[in-house]
């Protein structure tokens, strides 16, 4: 029975490692008060721009309903006004990424789940602290925030401290969202298993 629980956990961080390869995340420590507030509060360094992207997507939103018919009536105008989007996504997603990474800590080999996260941090977390978490699509197609707590953090050498939270605040929807991403990349893995096995033959 140990064996096969030992199976069955060597297989999750597995798969949940390969899954969070596709999300950037980002950390933020915070006191126990602030861990209690919403995660898209302005207070935290993140969700200010989180804001501004939401604010992006509904003009996207709207943008992709008159696109429908001006492709109808001016196909070349259509496809230029598709071009100007996708290089207005690329400025944003290039200024994200500079601001995220002279702001914030970007911990490493990231496993994650819908009730938490490991990941290794270069300095040492103490149990019982409380991080802001930025989980973000590598394409920017969505942005996450979170509160939690720290419940262990080991010391792995060269691979820095190996730091396990779990969510105290998450937002019904975004877990929904992380819990698409993650079932979206088990169903690829799953897909790519398959292939691979085909070829064996």
């Amino acid at each position: 029975m140990e064996n096969l629980q030992q199976g069955a956990d060597t297989g999750e961080r597995r798969l949940m490692s390969r899954i969070n390869a596709a999300l950037r995340t980002n950390y933020q420590l915070i006191t126990r008060t602030d861990a209690l507030k919403d995660p898209y509060d302005p207070s935290f360094v993140l969700p200010r721009y989180f804001l501004l992207l939401a604010e992006l997507d509904e003009i996207d939103s709207v943008q992709s309903q008159l696109a429908i018919a001006l492709q109808q009536e001016s196909p070349t105008v259509a496809r230029v006004v598709q071009l100007m989007n996708q290089k207005l996504n690329l400025i944003t997603g290039a200024l994200y990424d500079a601001m995220v990474e002279t702001m914030l800590p970007s911990p490493s080999r990231v496993n994650i789940s819908e009730s938490g996260l490991s990941f290794y941090a270069r300095e040492r977390i103490p149990p019982g602290s409380h991080v802001h978490l930025t989980l973000s699509h590598p394409e920017n197609a969505f942005h996450l925030a979170a509160t939690a707590r720290v419940v262990y953090s080991e010391d792995e050498d060269l691979e820095g401290f190996r730091t396990g939270a779990y969510f105290i605040s998450l937002h019904p929807n975004d877990r929904a969202k992380l819990a698409e991403s993650i079932n979206q990349k088990l169903t690829e893995e799953n897909e790519l298993d398959q292939f691979r096995t085909m070829d064996d033959y």
